[in-house]
C-alpha cells in the first residue's frame, strides 16, 4: 500500500450507520491509513474534463440560493451557490466583510441560512434536531489562527481530549492520536505543553486535534495569520498532504502568494456574493 510520509521536523516543507447516528457515509479508514491518491479529478471543473474521465461520485458541501441577513438589517450573504466535490481543495477568498466568516459559521452550524440550504453530505443542516448538531459537526474539522488549545494539556491530551468528549473509549483514543501525530509531524512533541511550542507546532497540534475525528470536511479558517511567511508555507504543505489524503480541504486566506503559488480551486466574494469559482486559479483574477 502507498503511503503519504508524515511531515517531520527534518522534513517540513454503501452506506452502513449506528443506530441514532445522523445519515451519511460509512466510517472511512483512518487518515494516516490511506493510500495517496494517484490524481485529482477535482481540481478541474465538470467543463473542462474529458467525456471519459471520472467524475467526483459525492458531493460533501453543497449551499444552494444561500442568503444571510443578521437582525440589524446587514445582508453578509446573498444568493450563494457553491458546490465542493469529495477531495477538492478550495481557496476562500475575498476583502474584509466579503462574508468568509459567515459562511464558515454556516457549514459548521453556529449561524442558520435566511434562505436557502446547507447541505452536509446531502443533510440540510438547517433541518437538524437540537441533538444530531454534535455528532454532524464531528464530520467537520475546523481550524483558527489563534490554535485554541488548552494551555495545561500535553500535545497529546489537546489532540485526544477531542475524542475524550465524545465518550469514546481510551482504547481507539491512543492509536488514532498516534496516527495523526504522525501525520503532522508531532510524535517528538506529544508530551510538550502549548507554551513550548513554537506558533508552526502550536497550529499542527490544532490540525491534528481537528483531524483526529476523520473528518468529511476539513475548514481552516486563516490557518497562517498568526505565523511568518517559512512556516505559514510548512502549513500550507502540511494541508496539501492531508487534501492528498482524501480530506477535502476548504481554506479561507489573505494569502495571495500562498494561493497564487499553490494553483487549486478559488471561490471569491465580494459584499456577500460570490464572484469567482475558477480551478488552478491566482489570487487575483488573470485576465
Amino acid at each position: 500500500m502507498i503511503m503519504v510520509s508524515p511531515v517531520t521536523d527534518e522534513t517540513k516543507p454503501s452506506q452502513s450507520r449506528h443506530d441514532g447516528e445522523p445519515d451519511g457515509p460509512a466510517p472511512r479508514r483512518p487518515i494516516a491509513d490511506r493510500p495517496t491518491p494517484t490524481r485529482h479529478v477535482a481540481d478541474r471543473s465538470a467543463a473542462d474534463r474529458p467525456l471519459d474521465d471520472p467524475v467526483p461520485t459525492r458531493i460533501v458541501l453543497a449551499m444552494q440560493g444561500v442568503t444571510k441577513a443578521y437582525p440589524n438589517g446587514r445582508m453578509a450573504l446573498r444568493d450563494v451557490d457553491l458546490m465542493v466535490p469529495e477531495g477538492d481543495f478550495v481557496f476562500l477568498v475575498g476583502p474584509s466583510g466579503a462574508g468568509k466568516s459567515t459562511l464558515i459559521k454556516l457549514l459548521i452550524r453556529d449561524e442558520l441560512p435566511t434562505k436557502g440550504l446547507v447541505l452536509l453530505d446531502g443533510r440540510d443542516l438547517g433541518r437538524l434536531k437540537r441533538r444530531d448538531v454534535p455528532k454532524v459537526r464531528r464530520r467537520i474539522g475546523v481550524v483558527f489562527q489563534d490554535f485554541k488549545l488548552l494551555p495545561n494539556k500535553t500535545v497529546r491530551d489537546n489532540v485526544g481530549f477531542a475524542l475524550e468528549v465524545t465518550g469514546t473509549p481510551r482504547r481507539v483514543i491512543v492509536p488514532a492520536v498516534d496516527r495523526v501525530l504522525r501525520v503532522v509531524g508531532l510524535t517528538g512533541q506529544a508530551d510538550q505543553l502549548p507554551g513550548q511550542l513554537s506558533g508552526g507546532e502550536q497550529q499542527r497540534t490544532a490540525i491534528a486535534r481537528a483531524l483526529v475525528h476523520n473528518p468529511r470536511l476539513f475548514i481552516a479558517d486563516e490557518p497562517t495569520g498568526n505565523l511568518d511567511p517559512v512556516i505559514s508555507w510548512e502549513i500550507i504543505q502540511l494541508l496539501l498532504r492531508i487534501n492528498e489524503l482524501g480530506v477535502t480541504v476548504l481554506m479561507a486566506t489573505h494569502n495571495a502568494e500562498v494561493v497564487t503559488a499553490v494553483r487549486k480551486r478559488v471561490v471569491a466574494l465580494e459584499n456577500g456574493r460570490i464572484v469567482r469559482d475558477e480551478h488552478g486559479a491566482a489570487y487575483h483574477r488573470e485576465d
